[in-house]
């Protein structure tokens, strides 16, 4: 009987110890459940980051907009008419015969008249302007005149120009094509020069 009652006893001890290799397992599961609760929390700060790094990122391209600049320049021609909108004025008092009108009403004091090929000249001031176009008023008859355009820049505006002239002292009748530039500043034409037409 003392061996049977020996059996039972270590009977009894083997499942003792299983029970304790249990605990163990189950405690890290536990564990582990615990950083899957910290992490939400890390994820919530960035959520909050965008909002101070969005002045950031305007901070770099107001930087470049700035340092774009470089090696370029703004170009002004100041208060008044616009060059396109002197252009679209020029065309329509040119193509009614009104040259005089143009030179009196949309020419600066100060301009320059400067003429092409051939020539090689430039005039200075409205009143050399105005005694240039009488002169040459005195020796061609303009039989029809034709502006086409504008052509607008920022500095001013363009005008392909055609005439039938007769020359008196060259007995001559013939379509006169050039280009005319005109700079604009502050509202009014203060340089003008003529491309010929070399056909």
């Amino acid at each position: 009987m003392a061996k049977k009652s020996t059996a039972k006893k270590t009977a009894k001890k083997a499942p003792a110890k299983k029970a304790p290799a249990k605990k163990p397992v189950v405690k890290p599961a536990k564990k582990a459940a615990k950083p899957l609760a910290k992490k939400p929390a890390p994820t919530k700060r960035p959520a909050s980051k965008p909002v101070p790094t969005k002045p950031a990122q305007t901070k770099p391209a107001k930087a470049a907009s700035s340092a774009a600049p470089q090696g370029t320049s703004i170009v002004s021609t100041g208060t008044g008419p616009s060059p396109l909108e002197l252009g679209r004025q020029f065309v329509a008092l040119f193509n009614q015969g009104l040259a005089e009108k143009i030179e009196r009403e949309m020419y600066s004091d100060n301009i320059v008249s400067v003429e092409g090929h051939g020539v090689g000249m430039a005039w200075h001031g409205k009143k050399m302007v105005e005694a240039k176009a009488k002169e040459w008023m005195a020796d061609n008859i303009i039989h029809g005149m034709r502006a086409e355009g504008p052509y607008a820049g920022s500095s001013g505006f363009a005008i392909k120009l055609e005439m039938d002239v007769e020359t008196r002292s060259k007995n001559t009748r013939s379509v006169h094509k050039e280009v005319g530039v005109y700079t604009v500043q502050n509202g009014k034409i203060v340089r003008e020069e003529f491309m010929y037409g070399m056909e």
